[in-house]
């Protein structure tokens, strides 16, 4: 996507550009308003850029999202100097990343309330209006999502802010964002393309909205709102996915990670992501995606990475003997931190030493790699993740169908090389005949197997109601049982309690809005 749109920074360029000839006007015509702005196809796609830009910042999915803001069972922050961070569950409301995520995610729902109040006003044709609105409606009702599933009850703004005075907004019930996002994202699902209509993956499309639909629903099932009927509709939305678009998984699970270091977009597998990309030379959108996270170097040729989340041995040893995708999730060597790029393979006792290495500068397309920041692209939305929400709402509907075993059978022969001749489905599926109890827990376990280190793993946890549970057990155990260089690993969850379901309200956001109420425990 980012081969064809420019930021919406750019607009203000044309604050530069008036003419001194009509500086006398008494209509002016050439100055950056909504009125006068939202008019042609390229205005609209700068607004619409502008709009996705959020979701690359560093305080989104750029890093904070998949990193500190997502610290779980699967994982600890390797950084031992670091004793207060979010990521550590140890921080107050004036955190940095907090105040950031925050403010971002607002912006971003003002740049989509802006397009929205301004797109029929354009001179585009009905389609392609109907194209841009659908966009904005779903990024805005994604933006509050991510908002309310971090900080529960948010205020719901939606209408652009018109003035500085506009500050003091409260906060609307979890309930009610959650009614708004739903209508928002099936209106918006009538209006986008099909994914058959883009050769990439960073738009919004059918497929994304159908998919999201269906995360959105399984939250409203799980805490807090623990809505049951909701199961049904996300069955639905993962159901749509499956038969009214053309998605499949990739036969390689590896290669599905290095299609995201390399751009390559396979759309049948990878159904959204969030696009970097480095331009002449220079970083145009850049994101730490391998760079924060993946495994730790300081070989420029492989490319620099400070390895700062690494794998717990209770995430390692949650994998089968032949699941490939353990190989691939948690890195079973490190570099030579020469120019060469001889491996380095750890020892069977060396697990808390390896790292988050599903995405590896190694593959990295790009020439030119930069210390902090990388080209590689981050998956929101995967078909594997589509099947086994479909196995999870299937299974709470009506128990462990063949419907339920078909799609989480299919994620896990994969796995297990089906596809590539390394295995038979019957060595990879499920066992038969399990209650909706035992095969909930299969499904749980597939979903930690499957996506972990994507972002997804607190939220998860949250929902089903456990987080804080196995939270304190992990770090426990990494206390009680690692390696004395990695007994700190388990400060994350040592220092979490029940106010950590929710992130605090910023700081700033207290400050300036005197009709909102910190979360509880703050």
């Amino acid at each position: 996507m980012r081969k064809t749109l420019i930021t919406i920074l750019t607009c203000a360029g044309l604050l530069l550009n008036t003419s001194c000839k009509k500086f006398l006007n008494t209509t002016p015509t050439d100055f950056l308003s909504p009125v006068n702005y939202y008019q042609t196809d390229d205005q609209i796609n700068t607004a619409l850029t502008g709009i996705y830009d959020i979701l690359g910042k560093t305080g989104t999915y750029g890093r904070y999202l998949f990193f500190e803001m997502d610290v779980a069972d699967d994982a600890f922050v390797a950084l031992p100097s670091w004793t207060q961070d979010v990521g550590l569950y140890n921080y107050d409301p004036s955190d940095t990343k907090i105040n950031t995520c925050w403010a971002l995610l607002y912006q971003g729902i003002n740049l989509s309330n802006l397009v929205l109040e301004n797109i029929d006003k354009s001179a585009l044709t009905q389609a392609n209006k109907n194209v841009a609105k659908g966009q904005a409606l779903f990024l805005r009702a994604y933006f509050y999502f991510i908002l309310t599933s971090n900080w529960g009850d948010v205020p719901l703004r939606l209408a652009s802010t018109k003035s500085v005075n506009e500050n003091n907004v409260p906060r609307t019930p979890y309930k009610v964002v959650y009614q708004q996002i739903v209508a928002d994202m099936e209106q918006a699902a009538d209006l986008v393309n099909p994914i058959t209509a883009y050769t990439y993956n960073s738009r919004i499309t059918k497929s994304v909205v159908w998919g999201i639909l269906a995360r959105v629903n399984l939250k409203m099932a799980g805490a807090p709102l623990r809505d049951a009927s909701r199961f049904a509709e996300a069955k639905k939305w993962a159901g749509k996915v499956m038969t009214d678009a053309p998605h499949a998984l990739n036969p390689d699970y590896k290669q599905v990670f290095k299609n995201m270091c390399q751009h390559i977009y396979d759309t049948k597998e990878s159904i959204w992501e969030v696009e970097f990309s480095i331009k002449n030379g220079t970083q145009d959108e850049g994101g730490s995606v391998g760079v924060i996270n993946g495994i730790g170097t300081s070989n420029a040729t492989v490319g620099y990475s400070y390895g700062a989340k690494h794998a717990t041995q209770r995430y390692y040893n949650l994998f089968g003997t032949n699941d490939l995708r353990r190989d691939w999730s948690i890195g079973p060597y490190t570099y030579t931190s020469s120019t060469s790029s001889v491996l380095i393979y750890y020892t069977a006792a060396q697990i808390y030493n390896r790292c988050d290495a599903k995405w590896r500068r190694e593959f990295e397309s790009s020439t030119v790699k930069f210390t902090n920041t990388s080209a590689i692209n981050f998956p929101l939305l995967r078909y594997a993740d589509v099947l086994l929400m479909y196995a999870e709402a299937e299974n709470e509907v009506n128990g462990a169908t063949s419907l339920a075993y078909n799609a989480i059978n299919l994620v896990r022969e994969r796995a297990y090389g089906v596809g590539l001749g390394l295995s038979t489905a019957t060595a990879a599926d499920l066992t038969a005949g399990m209650d909706k109890d035992t095969f909930r827990e299969a499904v749980r376990k597939e979903r930690a197997l499957e996506l972990g280190y994507e972002g997804l793993r607190r939220f998860d946890l949250i929902r089903w109601g456990i987080f804080v549970s196995t939270m304190k057990s992990i770090g426990n155990e990494i206390t009680t049982t690692a390696p004395s260089g990695y007994t700190y690993g388990g400060v994350s969850g040592n220092n979490v309690s029940n106010r950590d379901t929710l992130f605090a309200i910023p700081s700033k956001e207290t400050s300036l809005n005197s009709s909102i109420v910190q979360n509880k425990g703050w």
